[in-house]
């Protein structure tokens, strides 16, 4: 079986990732974790590490080369999911291996190329976030800044400050990705912080092979 999990950073999709992994014994693919590791010397020699060492390295979404480097990580991403697919073979099901993917909150810029490609080999969970949530995650993203492709939601006015800019930006990026994550999805879990801790891996993978 092979299990994609999709949703927003900070959705627990990690956690659930390493959960099932832990409990059930399936090879875990963290895709994070993969990027991190081909931007290799680029962070060295900036001296970062880990994944607030690559959205550092990205940098804020008006700093001067943020467009540049959101292009670089796109393009790693790409790759990473293509290798993914590569080792799914043409449809997923046929392994005698158990996988589950744990995606960035991004794959959704893709393209669908890559995105048809994992629906067809795996079963795609989408873990949505109620919205009494939202502020939460916002300031969640300020404390522990993430790595976030904007894809055309972000916008600055006039005399406003960085984080007032990504204030009034993020729930435009959240709406564009929910939407597209929800396109994908073979089932929509959504589900507050208490509920998705008490998740049961069972019950996951239930879903995920119901056919």
């Amino acid at each position: 079986m092979v299990i994609t999990l999709i949703g927003l950073s900070g959705c627990g999709k990690s956690h659930l990732a390493r959960r099932i992994a832990e409990e059930k014994g399936f090879t875990l693919f963290d895709c994070d974790g993969i990027i991190e590791e081909r931007l290799g010397k680029e962070l060295v020699d900036l001296g970062l590490s880990g994944l607030g060492g690559v959205a550092e390295w990205m940098g804020e979404p008006d700093s001067d080369s943020f467009l540049e480097r959101q292009e670089r990580y796109l393009q790693l991403e790409a790759e990473v999911m293509n290798d993914i697919l590569a080792k799914l073979g043409k449809d997923g099901w046929g392994l005698n291996e158990d996988i589950v993917i744990d995606t960035t909150g991004s794959v959704v810029y893709t393209g669908d190329a890559i995105l048809s490609g994992l629906k067809k080999r795996s079963r795609i969970i989408y873990l949505g976030v109620p919205e009494s949530e939202l502020d939460f995650m916002f300031s969640q993203y300020l404390e522990d800044p993430k790595p976030v492709v904007w894809g055309g939601s972000f916008s600055k006015r006039d005399g406003e400050s960085t984080e007032e800019a990504l204030r009034h930006s993020y729930p435009k990026l959240l709406k564009a990705r929910s939407e597209r994550y929800y396109a994908y999805a073979d089932v929509t879990l959504v589900m507050n912080r208490a509920q998705r801790d008490k998740f049961s891996t069972k019950r996951l993978l239930n879903l995920a092979g119901a056919r």
